[in-house]
């Protein structure tokens, strides 16, 4: 059943009527959109429209499905065939836009769903940690880089990064900030970090009360010492 074919039909014996595609959309309880359409051979109606369509149109909906006037009163059994055939086309058809109607509706929720959780691990990524602890540290040989290993006072939660925020040239401050997804998730965590130090003489832990004191190098020995 060719869908051009029918469109033309449709706004050929409409306008045999005298109607407008508003005036036949009332009618069928549907948007003179819908009707625009069917006429520019851009869908066909539901198959339950057909038989309604038909008596608005006062033509029979075997003229409708083949998209031609029956001279004849009679029916032929190819023409009754040929009518099924075109039925069941129409149904499938329409079953198939369904499909890929809903088939895009999901891949959209799906796509919005990502964008939301990658918003989501963004954000909680980028929470600070003001509750971070040193544990052990030690320096590296050439004595410009430091290997910390650092914890959370909270019990939920994990490290997942940190950076210097300081804006001194002799002083390290250090940010941390929250693995990806909050609360309890270790997505992306860490607890060891290298700092490089070379030309600092105090390492500084961010927190709510501000810079928070915890190595400061020995000016006599050059070794890093723990601050209580």
């Amino acid at each position: 059943m060719d869908q051009q074919k029918f469109g033309s039909f449709l706004a050929g014996i409409r306008k045999e009527q005298g109607l407008t595609q508003a005036e036949l959309a009332k009618k069928l309880h549907v948007t003179d959109k819908a009707v625009s359409r069917w006429e520019r051979g851009l869908g066909f109606p539901d198959i339950h429209t057909f038989e309604p369509l038909a008596e608005a149109l006062q033509i029979s909906v075997l003229e409708l499905m083949k998209s031609e006037r029956n001279a004849q009163s009679v029916v032929t059994k190819d023409e009754a065939a040929q009518a099924v055939t075109n039925t069941l086309q129409v149904a499938h058809l329409q079953w198939k836009q369904a499909v890929q109607r809903v088939t895009k509706r999901l891949l959209i929720a799906a796509a919005a769903l990502l964008v939301l959780i990658g918003v989501w691990l963004l954000l909680t990524g980028s929470a600070r940690r003001t509750d971070v602890f040193l544990g052990e540290y030690a320096a590296l040989p050439s004595g410009d880089v430091l290997t910390i290993h650092v914890g959370v006072a909270g019990s939920m939660g994990y490290i997942r990064s940190c950076s210097d925020v300081s804006k001194e040239t002799d002083e390290v401050v250090l940010r941390f900030y929250s693995a990806f997804g909050g609360l309890n998730s270790a997505l992306g965590a860490q607890d060891v970090f290298l700092v490089s130090v070379k030309d600092a003489d105090a390492v500084y832990f961010d927190s709510t009360d501000g810079p928070r004191l915890v190595l400061q190098r020995n000016d006599a020995t050059g070794a890093w010492e723990r601050v209580p």
